[in-house]
């Protein structure tokens, strides 16, 4: 092969390499939403059209890709708490989240997986950093305008919405709407003071970090 060949060869490979490793990413986002974060290398590989040895050559384990994908995750939750903190109506921008936040984690297992604790500490511990700030600015308008109780705090948001997606699969006319119907009127300010203190920022930072990735050392799960 002539030189010039040979460098005319290198910018396709290159290319063929980067189409490879979106097609990855992008079957890794199917097949995580499918089917959460059991899923191998091997099966994305797969689902992507993509030779198993090529996948290895982009990614050591299914968790360097997961990564990726869960970075994706977080940022389209981000997003949402942002999209519900510019919401004139600080109450429908509090009810927008929780609907779709619930949505999102039923529709999409591997962020249901972030949220829960299931996968990543680091994962959830980027995230509560990330939505704490949108979420005390629609808080705060909310029991400005006399909508929101006042001791509800941003970080109360995510075991509530992890007690939510418990009952998101129960069959039933309109059980799941009924239960987020619930908690949003115990949102509502309310005669009786909530028992106890909302966790701080840094607890819930601590409890996620405490939490161990499932199946993430070296010799798990590829």
């Amino acid at each position: 092969m002539s030189i010039s060949a040979a460098a005319t060869g290198r910018p396709h490979q290159r290319a063929d390499a980067a189409r490879n490793h979106q097609r990855l990413i992008d079957a890794a986002a199917e097949v995580f939403a499918a089917r959460g974060l059991d899923a191998t290398l091997d099966d994305i590989a797969r689902h992507a059209g993509v030779n198993v040895a090529t996948a290895y050559r982009h990614f050591a384990n299914k968790h360097e890709l997961a990564r990726e994908f869960l970075s994706q995750c977080v940022g389209q939750a981000v997003a949402l708490a942002e999209q519900a903190a510019a919401e004139p109506d600080p109450w429908q921008g509090l009810t927008l989240f929780i609907e779709q936040s619930l949505q999102m984690m039923t529709a999409n297992r591997a962020l249901g997986d972030v949220l829960t604790h299931a996968y990543g500490a680091e994962h959830l511990a980027e995230l509560l950093d990330r939505i704490t700030g949108p979420l005390e600015q629609l808080l705060a308008r909310g029991r400005e305008a006399g909508a929101v109780r006042p001791d509800v705090a941003a970080t109360d948001l995510a075991p509530i919405l992890e007690m939510l997606s418990a009952i998101t699969g129960l069959s039933g006319p309109g059980l799941p709407g009924r239960y987020i119907a619930l908690i949003l009127a115990g949102l509502r300010p309310g005669q009786e003071p909530l028992p106890g203190q909302p966790p701080t920022e840094e607890q819930a930072r601590q409890v996620a970090l405490r939490s161990k990735p499932k199946d993430s050392s070296p010799g798990g799960t590829r």
